[in-house]
Order: C-alpha cells, then sequence, then structure tokens
C-alpha cells in the first residue's frame, strides 16, 4: 500500500480539533507530499458547539481542480473525510476519476455521527451520499454509529459480541471496499476495540476506555493508519499503531483537563510517535 503524494478533501474548521486541523499535522509529521481541497469553511467543529455556521466552498475547489487539470497533478493517494453534501461527493468522484493514478490508494473516512445520531445539518439522505464512496475505496474508517447507518441496521444498544463485530465488518467490505475499520465499537465484555477486516481476516485492537468523547478522535485515527501506510506498514500494523496512539492521544487529552469540545490535543500523538521511531523521516 505504499505511496507518497495525498490529496486530502475534507472541511476546515477555523477552531477545534478536527478534520483538516487534524489531518495536515499529522500527515505531514508522518513526510507525507500531501495537498489539500478544503471542502467547507466551518466556523467550529460541529460537536460541542451551537449555532454552527457552513459555507461550502465546493465551486472554488472545482475551479482548483481546473486549474490542476492544466498542471498535470496526479496523485497516489486519496483521503476523504466530511462531505456537507452532494455536489461535495461529485468533488471527490472527479478527483477519484481525473486525478489519481491507476494504482492509488484510497481511504473514505464516512463522516457523518456518533453516539448513534447524525451530527446537526445532516439528514438522513447523506447516508446514501457516503455509501457512494464505498465501492472502489481500499479502506473505509466508519465509527460505530456510522457503520450501522451503512448497514441499514439499527444502531447498537449496548455491546456487540465478537462474532456479530467480525460480520459488521464483512458486511462493510460487501458494500465494495477491499477493508474496513469499524472504530470506537463497544465489546461485550466491558472492552472497546476498533475492528478491521481485510477481506479475508478480522482482528480487534482493543483500547482503553477514557471517560470523555473526544471530537476529532476519529480523524485522528484514520490520518495515523494512513501515515503508516505511507510508511509502509502492513494494513493490520498501521490500525494496531493508530489504535495505540489514538488512544495515547485521548488519554492525554483527558488527563491535562482539555475541555471535551476543543478536540483531541494532537501533538500527543505525534510527540509519542516520533518519540517512538515509529515514523522514518
Amino acid at each position: 500500500m505504499s505511496f507518497n503524494k495525498v490529496l486530502a478533501i475534507h472541511d476546515l474548521s477555523c477552531h477545534g480539533a478536527s478534520s483538516l486541523n487534524v489531518v495536515m499535522p499529522v500527515l505531514y509529521a508522518a513526510g507525507v507530499d500531501l495537498s489539500i481541497l478544503p471542502c467547507a469553511l466551518l466556523s467550529t467543529q460541529s460537536d460541542g458547539f451551537g449555532n454552527l455556521y457552513t459555507h461550502s466552498l465546493e465551486d472554488d475547489c472545482q475551479a482548483i481542480l481546473d486549474r490542476w487539470s492544466g498542471y498535470g497533478l496526479f496523485f497516489d493517494g486519496l483521503y476523504s473525510g466530511y462531505l456537507a453534501h452532494e455536489g461535495q461527493l461529485e468533488l471527490v468522484m472527479r478527483a477519484r476519476r481525473d486525478f489519481l493514478t491507476d494504482d492509488a490508494l484510497i481511504v473514505t473516512d464516512p463522516v457523518m455521527g456518533d453516539d448513534g445520531v447524525l451530527y446537526q445539518n445532516l439528514g438522513s439522505g447523506h447516508v446514501d451520499l457516503m455509501k457512494a464512496l464505498v465501492p472502489g475505496s481500499a479502506v473505509i474508517t466508519p465509527n460505530a454509529t456510522e457503520a450501522c447507518l451503512l448497514l441499514g441496521r439499527s444502531q447498537i444498544d449496548g455491546a456487540v459480541d465478537r462474532h456479530e463485530a467480525e460480520d459488521m465488518a464483512r458486511s462493510l467490505c460487501a458494500l465494495g471496499c477491499a477493508s474496513a475499520v469499524i472504530t470506537s465499537l463497544p465489546l461485550k465484555g466491558e472492552v472497546i476495540a476498533n475492528v478491521a477486516w481485510d477481506g479475508k481476516e478480522c482482528r480487534i485492537f482493543p483500547f482503553e476506555r477514557v471517560e470523555a468523547s473526544y471530537p476529532g478522535s476519529g480523524d485522528l485515527f484514520a490520518s495515523l493508519m494512513v501515515a503508516h501506510l505511507h510508511q509502509n506498514d502492513s494494513f493490520f500494523v498501521s490500525v494496531m499503531k493508530a489504535t495505540r496512539f489514538t488512544s495515547h492521544a485521548l488519554r492525554q487529552s483527558l488527563r491535562t483537563g482539555r475541555e471535551r469540545r476543543e478536540g483531541v490535543c494532537v501533538h500527543h500523538a505525534i510527540s509519542a510517535m516520533l518519540e517512538e521511531g515509529s515514523w522514518v523521516l
């Protein structure tokens, strides 16, 4: 899954650790040659702040792609996240069609909701929008809520057993992606885990439950996973490391008293990984 030149299509929150505010520092720290398309501008990240201001930048992004087409730009990785509506879906589809190499790695984080509900400003039709991005993806990274939405199943009430977790991950791949990771899935036995399926095998990566839910945690996990895939780690090793360092960042964010709505503190993950020598720069 080696790649170097990555295009990230996410929203840009002017305050709070989420989306491009998480993606950019993680991928730059990992040595990724990164380009961005900020598809929407938000006053803050959407979890914990009311009266959200949003402004779509899809027309601007289409104009940018028009310019890029004249430069002969191509990418061997595409990482997309939160999309507000169908016009932004078309932006991702155009990038897939016109700006990727034949063997490009496509990572899709189908950002839609958490804690059993859709994020504010999103309607039920958003599920179909995100589902359209699953086919052709090398990896998708829904959280437990988003996995249930994609599969058209009831939201999880309590916890699932390991057999059901594996079945959910396998069913996600049946939607058209090569691999899937369900993040923060509650398992029976008071365990919370990331559940990964590579098309042949399921592996479960439990982590310590933190008594605070920090926005941007899913963005951090997916960005760390992309960073490790860039470093030529295998899929399962990338998931394992992303799980470990996201969990570390969550624990440190809680330990330092970080306000929840400010989002997970990204530098804790980056610092720990650099100290360990996990990245080769």
